[in-house]
């Protein structure tokens, strides 16, 4: 199942990195289902990319780059490994970057340190409120994404160029603030989810349902979601919540605690919902919401948006790589898609 953001039905949403652009909507350690820093460093997460040096190639003549008991661990020994774990990873960054190079001075478009710094801002006020909090959890995060200073650095200046380039093509309606206004304010609900890949597997889930037996148990079971492994359990959801198909929010809002859905149609299956229980609205004005709900509104879209001209970015992208080991990983990196 997919929404308009083409979010499957089987993503966990932690975050939010992708390859090429931070995608910190909502960002959260709360389970997400329907498939959701301060560090030492050498390089300064604002360093204009254009001006940074380039890293030092891996050569034999350099000095080894690590020794274990006496012995030398050397380049040739560690560059296919190294090609094998993220070479294809790293060419398609280093490509991206290229390309919005090109695309900027087409669209004379220059992207200075303070878009680079709002881009970590931006990140760490996603992740949480607290700022300690939020830098807590960026660094788990750059930890798990293996994001260095280096990376680190060229992931947030990718951001902003995405950003500034996305920024041309977005028109904010009152739809969407209204759907803005309902995510930060409304009542959300949560449930726990089966997704199965067929309506006879559907029906042999509700039959176990209705037998009696524990929701969680058949989620973990047969459930083919992410959400399996916690029982199915989903974040609270909001009735707008654009990360979700209407049709499967339309069912989680009609529902009642305790509640067994029928199956729910999907692109990739069928999904059955219990409803656990409903988190109340903060019942804040809309009215005096309206700035902020507008800023989030536009900047969900820039997401979109950003997400998009990466995809078709890449989608032409066809290097010449002459390594084995190298070739080997670009091959095997997930595809972009439409």
């Amino acid at each position: 199942m997919k929404s308009n953001r083409r979010l499957q039905i089987i993503a966990l949403n932690v975050s939010t990195l992708c390859l090429y652009a931070v995608v910190l909507c909502g960002c959260s350690t709360e389970p997400r289902g329907l498939d959701v820093l301060p560090a030492d460093s050498k390089i300064s997460p604002r360093e204009n990319l254009e001006t940074r040096p380039s890293a030092k190639p891996i050569s034999t003549n350099d000095r080894p780059p690590a020794i274990f008991n006496g012995d030398v661990i050397g380049w040739d020994e560690m560059q296919p490994r190294l090609y094998e774990v993220s070479g294809g990873q790293v060419i398609e960054e280093i490509v991206l970057e290229r390309l919005l190079r090109q695309e900027l001075r087409l669209a004379n478009i220059t992207v200075d340190e303070a878009a680079i710094a709002l881009e970590e801002k931006t990140a760490l006020e996603a992740l949480a409120k607290d700022p300690v909090r939020a830098a807590q959890l960026l660094t788990a995060l750059r930890n798990a994404q293996s994001l260095g200073p280096a990376r680190w650095a060229a992931l947030l200046w990718r951001n902003a160029a995405l950003r500034a380039l996305a920024k041309r093509e977005i028109t904010i309606t009152d739809d969407e603030i209204r759907q803005a206004y309902d995510t930060a304010h409304g009542p959300r609900r949560i449930g726990r989810l089966i997704v199965v890949s067929d309506i006879a597997a559907a029906e042999k889930v509700r039959t176990r349902l209705n037998a009696g037996e524990p929701f969680s148990e058949v989620a973990a079971q047969l459930s083919i979601d992410s959400s399996a492994e916690r029982g199915g359990l989903l974040a609270p959801i909001t009735r707008l919540d654009p990360s979700f198909p209407p049709a499967f929010r339309e069912v989680l809002f009609t529902i009642k605690p305790g509640e067994n859905s029928a199956a729910i149609l999907l692109e990739n299956g069928y999904a059955i919902v219990q409803l656990r229980e409903e988190i109340p609205g903060d019942g804040a004005n809309p009215a005096t919401t309206r700035a902020e709900d507008e800023r989030s509104a536009r900047r969900a879209q820039e997401r979109v948006e950003m997400d998009r001209l990466a995809r078709t970015l890449l989608r032409k992208a066809r290097p010449t790589i002459f390594d084995d080991s190298l070739s080997d990983s670009w091959n095997r990196r997930p595809r972009t898609e439409n």
